[in-house]
């Protein structure tokens, strides 16, 4: 037991100094995998779409924070069901960091299992507005018929509380804050990011892109160095991006390189 613990210690002290973090701690149906982040901090990530990333976080009042989402029903479900039998929440609340279905994608299974959901007012609006082609756009990326089958099953549905997209929101459980900041457009005109004060630990959400600006089918490739650079603002010891392996602070500064560099 000592060695484990051990071993978890060291796995959690690599993730905040920005080594390479996977450590799965449990793999799931549909492609999902669960690895710790921290302490009561968990990465779900959704190899079937995209190695996409949610961050569930156990607050103090035994809250479980879900930001983001898996992008359909199913994985969505396997999420809710994994959560709901090993952390026991008391309440949840879904974060939905901007409106493409990488971060609403789960939101009709999230109110299934009684889950509170949150987007600003623009990330609402947006999805209110592409969600008559949501569905056959996003099958469209998938040759897979099966992974067709699973987009075209999930219609998407918008979060049930907003906020004002500028103001952002804080949330507080028994004196446990987070922080939702807009900190401008980039990804998408709506991405918000959500810190964790306590833990140091930001969802940087898909305007991290430390590699490359992947799709950029609703970005703004000229704001997003200024934006990225907004993030500076937090002391972080651990940076979650909406895809890929997570790390520190060193993933913002390498996003604002490859957002300037994508000017030139």
């Amino acid at each position: 037991m000592k060695h484990l613990v051990c071993l978890l210690a060291l796995s959690f002290a690599n993730a905040l100094a920005g080594a390479n973090p996977k450590t799965t701690v449990q793999r799931l149906d549909y492609n999902l995998s669960v690895s710790t982040l921290g302490d009561n901090a968990f990465v779900v990530n959704d190899q079937d779409f995209f190695d996409s990333n949610t961050l569930v976080v156990k607050m103090k009042d035994g809250t479980v924070v879900v930001v983001s989402s898996p992008f359909e029903n199913l994985g969505a479900r396997t999420l809710m069901e994994w959560l709901t039998k090993t952390l026991k929440p008391t309440k949840v609340i879904a974060i939905n960091p901007h409106f493409h279905r990488d971060g609403t994608g789960g939101n009709a299974v999230y109110k299934q299992f009684g889950a509170e959901t949150w987007s600003s007012d623009k990330t609402k609006q947006l999805l209110l507005d592409a969600n008559k082609m949501d569905q056959k756009v996003a099958a469209n990326f998938y040759k897979d018929p099966t992974l067709k089958k699973r987009i075209l099953a999930s219609p998407t549905m918008a979060a049930e509380h907003t906020f004002e997209m500028k103001k952002g929101k804080e949330f507080s459980f028994s004196g446990e804050k987070i922080l939702v900041f807009y900190p401008g457009p980039a990804h998408s005109p709506d991405n918000a990011v959500v810190y964790f004060p306590d833990r140091k630990l930001l969802f940087g959400g898909c305007m991290i892109k430390p590699e490359s600006l992947g799709y950029l089918g609703d970005a703004d490739i000229k704001s997003w160095p200024n934006s990225a650079r907004k993030l500076k603002r937090f002391e972080v010891r651990a940076v979650v991006p909406g895809h890929g392996p997570w790390g520190g602070p060193e993933l913002i500064d390498k996003t604002i390189q490859v957002a300037t560099k994508a000017l030139n």
